[in-house]
Order: C-alpha cells, then sequence, then structure tokens
C-alpha cells in the first residue's frame, strides 16, 4: 500500500510539526482571517491570503478569543489564558502519516472533521490541550481541525440596532467566523492531504449549538457534509428582541462603570463603543452577567447566536423541519449528568423543596411541578442514584437543556426526511457527584483522557476506541455503524438509541412514558438555556 506523500507546501514548513507519539503532524496558529487592526470589531472578517502569505515563524499556538477568567480548571490552561487577542482567528490541523497497511491509497484525500469547541460562547479555545487532535487524526485516518471563534461581546453582541447600523454587528459575528474557517478550509485543506468535499463538523455544547445554526443559515450551505453535535442543539439563541435587549443592558453595564456616556447619539455612542479597549469590554460583559436580573431575563447565556435575520431567519429546529439539512447525516446525544458539572461551578445544592418547586415552576408550569418530580425521582432511582431534591433537579435540567433539545432536532431531521443518529453517554467519572456530566465526553472523544477524572478502568479505553471508531465512521461514511443494524438510523422518535453506559454499550428506545412526559414541554420553553 502506497504512503501519501509530499502533499504539504514548501511554505508551510515552518508551522509543521511532527509528532511521532501519535504518528502523526501538527500544523497550528495557521490565521483563516485576514485582520485590520482599526475596523475588525463587531464586523465580518474578510478571508485571510492565499497560503505561505501570511506565514507565522514560531510553532507555538495561536492567540486565542478575548475572555473572562473561567473557573473549569478541568479544560482551561493558564498559559492559554494569557494569549489573548482580538487577532484570535486562527485554526489547527492535524493530519495522520499514513502507514503502509492504511487503507486509503495513493493521494488519495482524507475525510476533514472539524471541531467547534464549547464554553457557553464566552471561553474556550481550539488549542485547549484537551482539544489535542493526533490521536483522533491517527485513530480515524482523518484530517482533524480545531478553529477559534469571537466570543462574548465581542462576537455575539448585536449593535446594529441600537447605534443605527453605525456598528454593523448582527450579533453573530462568531458563527460568521465559524463560515470563514470552512471557507478557508474549502480552498485549502488538500494541501494537507484533506477532502474539502467530505467534512464533518463536530462540536460540543456551545460548539453542537453552533453547528445547529450552521445547518440553518443558507451561507453555510454546502461548505460541510455531515454534523456530529454532542451536548447541545437548536434551541439556545436569542431572538432580535432579545438581542436588542442584551445590547440595551450591556450599554446600563458600560454606563454604570463610567465607561460608555448616556444619552449618546448613535454616531457618537458607535465611536465610543470603538474606542474601547479589549479589556474594557470584557469587564463590561463581567459587570453585565453578574447583575442578578439578567437570568430571569435572559437565561444562563446572554451572549449567544440571533435569530430573526436574514442569515438565520428561523431557530435551527424549524429550519431543518423544512428540509434544511436534509441531505447532512446528523448525529447527535448527550450525556446522562450533564447539569452536575453546572451544579458544582454554581456551588449549587437545593436542600429546600420551595426552591426546587420555584425551578420547577419556572421551567415546567406550575401545573407540571408534582408530575415532574415524580418522573424524576422515579429516574433517580432506575439508575441508582439517591433522589435528593437536587438530583432531582439536576435530572431535570440535563432533559431539559441537553437531552430533550437533541431528541428535538433529531426528530426534525426526520420529519425532514434527512438521516438521524441517536446516542446516549453514561459512563460515569471517578468523581462521585459529578457522574457522567457534561464535557465528560471530549476526553473520550479526542483519547485525552485524565485518569483522575475518566479513571483507569479497561472501560475507558473500550469507550475511547468504541467511540473514536464510530464518529471516524461517520465522518468516512456518514453512518456510525460498521457492519449493519450495529447503530440503526433513527426511523421513528427516540427508538434505536446508542448507550454508550458505564459498563457496556447497547442500542435501546426511549420510555413511551418519558417521551409522553416530554412532549408536553413547547419549543419555546425549552428555548431558555
Amino acid at each position: 500500500m502506497k504512503k501519501v506523500e509530499n502533499y504539504h507546501l514548501n511554505s508551510l514548513s515552518n508551522k509543521k510539526i511532527s509528532d511521532e507519539k501519535f504518528n502523526s503532524e501538527r500544523f497550528i496558529a495557521i490565521d483563516y482571517s485576514r485582520y485590520a487592526q482599526k475596523n475588525s470589531r463587531w464586523s465580518i472578517q474578510s478571508l485571510a491570503p492565499e497560503l505561505g502569505a501570511n506565514s507565522k515563524i514560531d510553532n507555538n499556538f495561536g492567540s486565542i478569543a478575548p475572555q473572562l477568567p473561567n473557573n473549569n480548571d478541568l479544560l482551561m490552561s493558564q498559559a492559554l489564558i494569557e494569549n489573548q487577542s482580538e487577532d484570535c482567528l486562527n485554526l489547527n490541523i492535524y493530519s495522520n502519516k499514513l502507514s503502509e497497511d492504511s487503507p486509503f491509497e495513493g493521494n488519495k484525500p482524507c475525510p476533514v472533521m472539524v471541531w467547534i469547541h464549547g464554553g457557553g460562547f464566552t471561553v474556550g479555545a481550539g488549542s485547549l490541550p484537551i482539544y489535542e487532535g493526533s490521536n483522533l487524526a491517527t485513530a480515524t485516518n482523518c484530517i482533524v481541525v480545531t478553529l477559534n471563534y469571537r466570543l462574548g461581546a465581542l462576537g455575539f453582541l448585536r449593535l446594529k440596532d441600537i447605534t443605527k447600523g453605525e456598528v454593523n454587528s448582527t450579533g453573530n459575528e462568531g458563527l460568521e467566523d465559524q463560515l470563514l474557517a470552512l471557507q478557508w478550509l474549502h480552498k485549502n485543506i488538500h494541501h494537507y492531504g484533506g477532502d474539502k468535499n467530505n467534512i464533518t463538523l463536530f462540536g460540543e455544547s456551545a460548539g453542537a449549538m453552533s453547528i445547529a445554526c450552521l445547518l440553518a443559515m443558507p451561507k453555510a450551505k454546502g461548505l460541510f457534509h455531515k454534523a456530529i453535535m454532542q451536548s447541545g442543539a437548536g434551541h439556545t439563541f436569542n431572538t432580535v428582541e432579545q438581542a436588542n435587549e442584551v445590547a440595551e443592558e450591556f450599554l446600563v453595564s458600560a454606563n454604570t462603570l463610567d465607561l460608555v456616556a448616556s444619552q449618546l447619539e448613535p454616531e457618537q455612542l458607535a465611536q465610543q463603543l470603538k474606542q474601547l479597549t479589549t479589556t474594557q469590554v470584557l469587564t463590561i460583559q463581567a459587570h453585565l452577567v453578574a447583575r442578578p436580573e439578567i437570568y430571569s431575563k435572559f437565561g444562563i447565556l446572554p451572549f449567544k447566536p440571533v435569530v430573526g435575520d436574514l442569515d438565520l431567519p428561523l431557530a435551527p429546529y424549524e429550519t431543518i423541519k423544512q428540509g434544511c439539512a436534509k441531505h447532512i447525516p446528523i448525529l447527535s446525544g448527550s450525556n446522562t449528568d450533564e447539569w452536575t458539572l453546572f451544579a458544582a461551578m454554581l456551588n449549587q445544592n437545593i436542600s429546600n423543596e420551595a426552591v426546587l418547586n420555584h425551578w420547577l415552576t419556572s421551567l415546567m408550569g406550575s401545573e407540571h411541578v408534582v408530575s415532574t418530580k415524580t418522573l424524576m425521582s422515579k429516574q433517580c432511582q432506575q439508575r441508582n442514584i439517591p433522589p435528593s431534591l437536587q438530583n432531582v433537579l439536576s435530572e431535570t435540567l440535563t432533559e431539559f437543556w441537553f437531552a430533550q433539545p437533541s431528541y428535538r432536532l433529531l426528530h426534525a431531521q426526520l420529519t425532514a426526511g434527512g438521516e438521524a443518529f441517536s446516542y446516549k453517554l453514561g459512563r460515569k467519572t471517578v468523581l462521585p457527584t459529578l457522574r457522567c456530566t457534561h464535557i465528560t465526553d471530549l476526553g473520550l472523544v479526542f483519547n485525552n483522557v485524565s485518569s483522575t477524572f475518566h479513571g483507569e478502568e479497561p472501560r475507558v479505553a473500550e469507550l475511547v476506541e468504541e467511540i473514536q471508531t464510530h464518529w471516524g465512521h461517520f465522518a468516512h461514511f456518514g453512518t456510525p455503524s460498521r457492519k449493519a443494524n450495529e447503530w440503526p438510523m433513527l426511523t421513528d422518535y427516540l427508538t434505536e438509541v446508542m448507550f454508550f453506559d458505564h459498563h457496556e454499550t447497547y442500542v435501546k428506545s426511549i420510555a413511551e412514558e418519558e417521551i409522553a412526559f416530554w412532549s408536553i414541554i413547547t419549543d419555546k420553553q425549552l428555548a431558555s438555556f
């Protein structure tokens, strides 16, 4: 079997790092945007020059998007946190050195897997250690790409209405960055052995939510061909009206901090906003999210994609139901204990039933509080989890903000006649209060597992191999099944869900009682994260 050779441009040699540990090569800190110091903030960026014209002379990861400190030390690296800049639109490419027995002959291009990171649209980076893609590239014989996009108030703040167009940001600049990266890959990924006609987007949390938006955006048509969404789907967005309210609240915080004057004409307001330093923008953002009334108005994530403009006219699940993505196979799922990480970060430990009732009333409506507690307590007992008040809430929020949006998006795809696959991850971490929490899947997908988080049992290695094999097969062929009926495509709502459980992997259907219960919750209710 002939090896793939000499498909890298000579002009890229100063970015190339051979990694013998993984039998792979890395190309890091590649700019996909042409950054203009004066006019780049809150504007759509332009594509970077042709390869080689803007090359760097070092092998360090590029700057990450400006962001506030993050107390999730399971993911963040201090060295990366200190390297922030608004000039952050760069990507990293991990390519597999094909062995003599590789199934890929000659110079046949490889499928491309493009990772969109999570972080609530406010934190994160494609260069985080847990996203190091060498092992995944080797295991799947794919080109793996990770990227940065603008975050928080710099990536998801709509200012075009409040400034009368003087600052023309739609609130979707972060999504526009992701589109630009895909356009760059279409022009250049062949230089790295990648197939521009076989691109799979995969992402987690806000990254998965971004992918749902990209599925629904007309401008993204043809830029990718498959989608994997982990712990996120199509119910997380602001309407234009909500986004304009966020902008108003941003100005309230800016006025309170004496960083922007009040009652300015649009042109003066735009000038003052553009003159803010990056640190000042983040300071205003921090002030806004710390205000108690913000959660009740906008949910946990005030900065998120905006629905209602030409670029994203409808909620993603609505557009998908109409058939915009029926030609794109979708694989989507969630973890069994998503909310426990957020509970730990918020120091949430409910011991008062009135507090639980308040949460459930705000989510489900007062008429469903008793039935919710009954069903969630039953689910806890079935999973051998004490049905404490906190566990009942965690079970509810995991379903409400993660599992159900995934199921609704897959159902929308089925309604349109598209192909859909569903999974549930239940492998517990070694941290007893977290169980199989949000981000548990990351180390398993990339095979960057931590013994202090995932443990060292043989099941961890089994899951890594299973998940990487299924994800890789999906990237190659559009199905996670390696053989007939191993992982069936959904043919009806929530039948044939693949469970990666604590001790074994199996296919089963979601209980009819559970389906019937959640069917009473509207899409509008679910869109409150």
